[in-house]
């Protein structure tokens, strides 16, 4: 009965650290893809930029509301904010709400 235990939490553990490991990926691919979009951005206004991003969100299926993204350009620099909240089902059944947030600050040589 003990050994049984000890897997059912084990499994609990793999479940919640497999689908927590999903949604994290999608941030970090989020925040790679908003990173490249300011990066190469050259002469793009910051709607376009913040067009990019939100639809790199789309694709990647994340949440992200338009209306809680920021791009501001000054010179020789791109800042990027934005927050969202994900659901991560830590136990079948179960989702925990957790806030991601996206703040980068491109560097551009122009």
């Amino acid at each position: 009965m003990k050994t049984l235990i000890k897997l059912l939490i084990a499994a609990l553990v793999v479940h919640a650290c497999w689908r927590g490991a999903g949604v994290f990926w999608r941030y970090s691919k989020l925040k790679d893809g908003a990173q490249s979009a300011a990066l190469f951005a050259g002469q793009r206004s910051e709607a376009e930029i913040q067009t990019r991003v939100i639809e790199i969100a789309r694709e990647l299926d994340v949440p992200l509301d338009p209306e809680k993204l920021t791009v501001r350009k000054v010179p020789n620099h791109i800042y990027i904010k934005g927050v969202y909240t994900e659901k991560i089902e830590v136990v079948p059944s179960y989702f925990y709400p957790w806030a991601f947030t996206l703040d980068l600050d491109v560097l551009t040589l122009q």
